[in-house]
């Protein structure tokens, strides 16, 4: 598998990619939370110590997806210690793609990789808000980049979710789909320190629409 700038890969296949544009995950195989139900479309992490890594852990399958977050969380505490003794990091970008059919867990990991970027102090607050694109697209003139930027807002210091990210190019020649995914684009890259993007959806469809942007 080619990685990037130390990118782990998981059974979703490659999860973190550098530049501004994610690798994707690919994952066919349901996954059953071993508790809880799905989060809401903001979903905080509960109030307290939570050791996200047993949540992950605590799910059926995705042994290759445990593994690679944990090296992935080994990875940035290493980076962290040598910034800390003065020695240069490296550049990673933590924006992601799940691709997969619907029922194969990629809400709910989305949201513990969430919590672990917030334990190692990659994001401040670290909770998840999930959006599909009537979220983002408007339907008249003027008014996507503001719903889009409304949305981006509301996930700054977290991770904005976004389901079935692909249909934001499939509408007709003057579909507003592709103003929200430019808007998107900029902010991802104005906010690089403070957002970070998962997007979602089925396998062909998603590497598409990551191919064609």
């Amino acid at each position: 598998v080619e990685r990037k700038r130390q990118s782990p890969t998981t059974d979703y296949g490659p999860v973190f990619g550098g530049g501004t544009h994610p690798n994707p995950m690919l994952d066919d195989n349901p996954v059953i939370p071993s508790q809880g139900n799905k989060p809401s479309a903001s979903s905080d992490p509960p109030e307290g110590k939570q050791n996200y890594m047993d949540e992950l852990n605590g799910m059926i399958g995705l042994k290759r997806v445990k593994s690679e977050v944990a090296s992935l969380r080994n990875f940035v505490i290493v980076q962290k210690q040598r910034e800390k003794n003065g020695l240069k990091g490296m550049n990673v970008s933590y924006h992601c793609v799940f691709s997969g059919n619907p029922g194969t867990g990629k809400t709910t990991v989305a949201r513990i990789v969430a919590g672990i970027y917030k334990e190692l102090g990659i994001l401040r607050k670290g909770h998840l808000v999930e959006v599909q694109r009537s979220d983002l697209v408007a339907e008249y003139v003027g008014q996507t980049a503001p719903k889009t930027n409304a949305k981006i807002d509301e996930a700054l210091d977290g991770v904005l979710f976004i389901d079935e990210a692909y249909t934001l190019s499939k509408g007709h020649e003057n579909d507003f789909g592709k103003e929200a995914i430019d808007t998107l684009l900029q902010r991802m890259e104005d906010d690089r320190n403070s957002l970070v993007v998962i997007l979602a959806g089925y396998q062909d469809a998603i590497t598409g629409f990551i191919n064609s942007h």
